[in-house]
């Protein structure tokens, strides 16, 4: 009976940790002529990163 509790308050610590403002960004790469470009599956922001990493913000209200 101890586990399932266990489980579950883990799940609700990852949720509430968990990176609020990148919560809802799926980030696809596409490279181009030796670049990354990083484009959000759910709202279409665009950026390119120096790192090649995705972003850690969410970029959906910098037009």
């Amino acid at each position: 009976m101890l586990y399932p509790i266990l489980i579950i308050l883990a799940l609700v610590g990852v949720a509430i940790l968990s990176n609020r403002a990148t919560r809802e960004c799926r980030w696809r790469e596409y490279r181009r002529d030796g670049r990354s470009l990083w484009r959000c599956a759910a709202c279409g922001a665009e950026t390119e990163t120096s790192n090649g990493k995705p972003p850690k913000t969410c970029l959906r209200h910098h037009g």
